[in-house]
């Protein structure tokens, strides 16, 4: 009669400590066990600390791969922040956007490291509204006789940022007649425009830009002006106009947008109530209404998955498609799983992983299920709290942290525990490092000392009366550890392994029918065994 654990397996709590797979847990906690042994999991090291001014529940990293040199954005757990770089190449501003913290933001990286913090320590609202007041336009008084040339003309102006950023054309001014007629008549093709004002808010609006449209045509560019420009005469001749007006549709952000995600193209997307909306590509400052969806219920969450966008609301779960913002589809998945938690969404690469209520619900491609369904029952997720999840995706793994702990779900392998909290963290690809914002602190995961874990074997139902167990053995790397032998639920053996060499049983316990094994310590375990006689072990 022999007892052997090898290629250790992680937590199946669905299933009954005696129905488990010979090698998985009752429970495994703080262990990680890819390798199949049982290798303790390192704690976290301490990298930086941050202002103790807030107490912040959002974290992000600008310059990361550069260690040291970088900086910390951090934002306090009134907010729900989302983050993204400048979707242009080699941006000469660096620019950075922002959803969650009220309305859109977004800045320079010179701009929002001002001082010494917290960052970002200043912004601009993200978007350029259009003048509040159309232009008028006035023909000279001095005019006798209109030609058979004259054209019907009006006017529209646009704001423009120190970035170059454009924003939608005010209300057309009314028309007025004006012609060409520069060589007999000089003054008479000029006409009078007063220009709107600038709008007083968080804005770095430092041009106007005049354009004109003639008789039914395209408006096109007349003059760039500077923002506190009040007038303007213009005399420019119908071909020396400049380039067409494009920002007819470039809307600003809604101020209640969240979940800012990048997707390829260029172009940024994020919602606010029931509604998906997508910028410009290479355009984060302009949000056409006409690139907007509409969906049955709230959305809740988006991730940006290889081949398309999944988009959680209050209800069922959706797939978005395309290759640019004017033509994205939209498809209902059939799965009824509203999503508990915003940031319990992780882009997981080909999938999109999110809490539901029955459990962790992968969405990729055309597909969507309860991934947990076969490790984990309802009532047993529901008592992780996964309202309160954040997670990242770490070592091809799901990551999930709540207010009681935290948990690495690996498909296939099943569930490990660990007794590590955090209010926030930040994955930096460049240095493969997850960080966590454990107070005011920044510590990396998984870099520290090695942590004490636990690791406790399925029931063993071993039939009453046969052979006891006499002897056994661990193999590990390092010593000492723990061993706990229990049969029908009582404690009899509790052994400090110091070594590889075999050890003795006490007498006993012949007639027990149902044996449990338990590991614990900070040393890899390769395998355990309890055997009947010494002939057994291996």
């Amino acid at each position: 009669m022999k007892i052997q654990h090898a290629a250790f397996r992680g937590e199946l709590p669905i299933l009954d400590p005696r129905l488990l797979p010979e090698n998985n847990a009752q429970v495994a906690r703080n262990l990680d066990m890819k390798r199949g042994t049982l290798k303790p999991y390192k704690g976290v090291t301490a990298a930086s600390s941050l202002p103790a001014t807030i107490n912040p529940s959002n974290l992000w990293r600008y310059d990361e791969g550069n260690a040291g040199a970088g900086f910390w954005f951090s934002w306090g757990d009134e907010y729900d922040v989302d983050v993204v770089r400048s979707p242009i190449a080699d941006d000469a501003y660096a620019r950075v956007y922002w959803t969650g913290q009220d309305a859109p933001k977004m800045g320079s990286i010179a701009q929002l490291t001002t001082g010494s913090g917290p960052y970002p320590s200043a912004w601009y609202q993200l978007g350029v509204p259009a003048p509040e007041t159309a232009p008028s336009a006035a023909a000279p008084a001095s005019r006798d006789d209109v030609p058979d040339t004259a054209l019907e003309t009006a006017y529209v102006v646009t704001l423009v940022t120190a970035f170059g950023e454009e924003g939608p054309p005010s209300d057309p001014s009314g028309f007025v007649l004006r012609w060409d007629d520069v060589e007999d008549n000089p003054d008479f093709g000029e006409v009078e425009v007063t220009l709107p004002g600038v709008p007083t808010a968080n804005l770095d609006i430092t041009k106007k830009r005049l354009y004109r449209v003639e008789s039914g045509g395209t408006y096109q560019l007349v003059a760039e002006l500077a923002a506190a420009t009040g007038s303007y005469t213009d005399n420019v001749v119908s071909e020396q106009l400049g380039i067409a007006l494009q920002s007819l549709e470039w809307d600003g952000p809604n101020p209640a947008m969240r979940g800012l995600t990048e997707l390829p193209g260029g172009f940024l997307a994020g919602f606010f109530g029931n509604t998906l909306a997508f910028s410009e590509p290479y355009l984060p400052h302009a949000w056409p209404i006409s690139y907007q969806l509409a969906f049955p219920d709230p959305v809740v969450a988006i991730a940006a998955i290889s081949n398309g966008l999944v988009v959680t609301t209050t209800g069922q779960p959706w797939l978005v498609t395309g290759s640019s913002p004017e033509a994205m589809a939209q498809m209902e998945m059939d799965v009824n799983q509203p999503c508990l938690a915003k940031r319990s969404m992780v882009d997981m690469g080909g999938y999109a992983l999110y809490a539901g209520y029955d459990g962790l619900v992968a969405i990729g491609g055309s597909e969507a299920q309860v991934i947990t369904a076969s490790s984990m029952t309802r009532d047993q997720w529901l008592a992780l709290n996964p309202g309160t999840i954040h997670a990242y995706r770490y070592d091809g793994a799901y990551l999930g942290f709540t207010d009681s702990g935290s948990f690495l779900f690996t498909p296939g392998v099943g569930f490990e525990f660990f007794d590590i909290l955090a209010d926030a963290g930040y994955y930096d690809v460049a240095e493969d490092n997850l960080y966590l914002v454990q107070g005011t602190d920044i510590v990396t995961w998984n870099t520290g000392a090695a942590l004490t874990y636990t690791w406790r074997s399925r029931v063993h139902e071993i039939p009453p009366g046969s052979a006891g167990f006499t002897c056994g053995k661990v193999i590990a790397y390092a010593y000492p550890l723990q061993l706990r032998v229990y049969a029908d639920g009582q404690t009899v053996l509790d052994l400090t392994v110091q070594g590889a060499t075999m050890f003795r049983m006490p007498a006993g316990y012949t007639l027990s029918r149902d044996w449990e094994l338990e590991l614990t310590g900070n040393a890899e375990v390769a395998s355990v065994q309890l055997a009947s006689s010494p002939g057994e072990l291996v």
